[in-house]
């Protein structure tokens, strides 16, 4: 499994702020989306943008980071293409309640 923290600097060089970005997500994410993201390997995707609007930020949980890749070039173009991401790679799986992604917790 691969854990994933996408970040998109904002406003982007067109303007859109990171509310612009994730209302985006909120209505342009499909059904079939969602069905293609867990048929590829997706364990856990969620999205936020700071409220000081600095940001958006996603995180991601994947079976391997050629099924991100795969799933990102054929399902995210008009959500990603456009926007400058920064993807960082986190190691680690540890936190006071785990859950709603199924980590394995455990001490810091």
């Amino acid at each position: 499994m691969i854990s994933i923290l996408y970040r998109v600097p904002c406003p982007t060089p067109d303007g859109r702020s990171a509310q612009d970005l994730y209302e985006k997500r909120v209505h342009g994410f499909t059904d079939e989306m969602r069905a293609a993201a867990r048929a590829l390997g997706c364990r856990f995707h969620r999205a936020w943008y700071a409220r000081d609007g600095h940001a958006l930020y996603a995180i991601a949980i994947w079976e391997t980071p050629e099924l991100a890749r795969e799933f990102s070039q054929l399902h995210m173009k008009g959500f990603v293409s456009d926007e400058l991401w920064e993807t960082i790679v986190l190691e680690g799986d540890t936190g006071l309640v785990t859950e709603a992604h199924g980590g394995r917790g455990g001490g810091a």
